[in-house]
């Protein structure tokens, strides 16, 4: 007997399809039809799993960011304040093709959500969790006595966390002028500001 495709997985399958489709050609060219191409199956079968462009958008938005939360899931940490929250940032910025492929892609959604209401949910939702998490790496560092004199926690998350966006779209944007080693330069020039002492040693 042949095995039916588990619904779950040919779900990712599609979303996949659509990551692939924007990364190519762009968010507006992610239509049912040319996604459908992409995965290799007619629009009749895709509009089983996704009726609109909407939804496909939707549920490929929520691959991206369920993946990073995965892969961050499964960073085993040092302990090491200073080296934590630089593991942490860099989860966030394009230091190889996979993150290269997800701000790519974020880019664009954060493009679409600005008239779909649905994908501007799941923008302020994960905007707002990414602060969240830089908040709870700056508050250990300041109940650890490693802000320096007169830093807040809230306002350094704050900066942390609009440096990784910067550092994001410059990476996605002009990749040759702000690679990986540019990247982990400023992160490094942050963090030796932000700490007593500049953190731990490198």
């Amino acid at each position: 007997m042949v095995k039916r495709p588990d619904p779950a997985e040919r779900r990712e399958e599609i979303a996949d399809a659509v990551l692939r489709v924007i990364r190519r050609d762009g968010v507006g060219a992610a239509s049912v039809r040319t996604v459908a191409d992409e995965a290799g199956m007619s629009t009749g079968s895709l509009r089983h799993f996704f009726g609109t462009q909407s939804e496909l958008l939707l549920f490929a938005m929520e691959l991206v960011t369920r993946r990073v939360y995965e892969r961050i899931g499964r960073i085993e940490f040092t302990g090491d304040p200073r080296t934590d929250v630089r593991i942490l940032a860099e989860q966030f910025v394009p230091l190889d093709d996979d993150r290269r492929g997800e701000m790519d892609v974020w880019q664009a959604f954060v493009v679409a959500a600005q008239t779909d209401p649905a994908l501007g949910e799941v923008r302020d939702r994960t905007d707002r969790e990414m602060y969240e998490g830089f908040l709870r790496a700056t508050t250990a560092l300041d109940a650890a006595g490693l802000l320096t004199a007169g830093a807040s926690a809230e306002v350094e998350a704050m900066r942390l966390h609009a440096l990784v966006d910067g550092l994001a779209a410059h990476g996605v944007n002009h990749p040759h002028r702000m690679g990986a080693d540019r990247i982990h330069a400023v992160l490094d020039a942050h963090l030796d500001a932000l700490l007593v002492g500049g953190g731990s040693a490198r």
